[in-house]
């Protein structure tokens, strides 16, 4: 299994978890024009949402830059660690389905030892404090996630109601298919 498949399945197993403990309703403020891009909903450490983290737990605007660029920069090691630890085990629970809770486990530790050591090297050391601002970043993707899969949903329904009818053949509505409909069909050709 290559890694991009295996990163994806990782992905899709924790957004999928995520998704599935949070209420299904979630508000609509806070719209951007790429709110459902892939690179925001596969990303760990997302840059829109660590700022609002950091504004909610009060950390200084002034360390914020170099928590989201080092955040960014851990971001794109996650997977290859986790991969490491779990090619230590055996059997390697990246390769077996039956082991999703420990690949679960790895993969939730060895993003909060990346998200701890950057958030530690910025003066914030308080493990309760860090757990809580982790879990915020996750709970904002998991309803942004929710959120678009709602849009989604919503789009192809509507995609789906709007197709026109390839079967109609009563232009007119008169519960007739005569002359009349062949004549409202030619005029409607050109």
């Amino acid at each position: 299994m290559d890694t991009e498949t295996l990163k994806k399945q990782m992905i899709s197993l924790i957004m999928g978890l995520g998704a599935c403990l949070l209420p299904a309703e979630v508000s609509a403020a806070g719209t951007e024009v790429d709110e459902c891009s892939q690179e925001i909903l596969l990303a760990h450490f997302p840059e829109p949402f660590v700022k609002e983290t950091l504004a909610n737990f009060s950390v200084p605007k002034d360390k914020w830059d170099t928590i989201v660029k080092a955040l960014a920069a851990r971001d794109k090691e996650i997977i290859k660690q986790v991969e490491e630890k779990a090619s230590k085990m055996n059997p390697n629970p990246l390769r077996d389905p039956q082991q999703r809770q420990a690949a679960s486990k790895i993969f939730h530790e060895t993003r909060y030892e990346s998200f701890a050591s950057v958030m530690k090297a910025n003066g914030i050391s308080d493990d309760k404090q860090i757990k809580g601002m982790l879990d915020d970043i996750q709970q904002q993707k998991a309803q942004r996630f929710a959120r678009c899969m709602q849009q989604h949903q919503s789009q192809q329904t509507q995609s789906t109601n709007t197709a026109p009818n390839a079967t109609q053949t009563d232009p007119d509505d008169d519960d007739d298919d005569d002359e009349e409909d062949d004549k409202d069909r030619d005029n409607n050709k050109g």
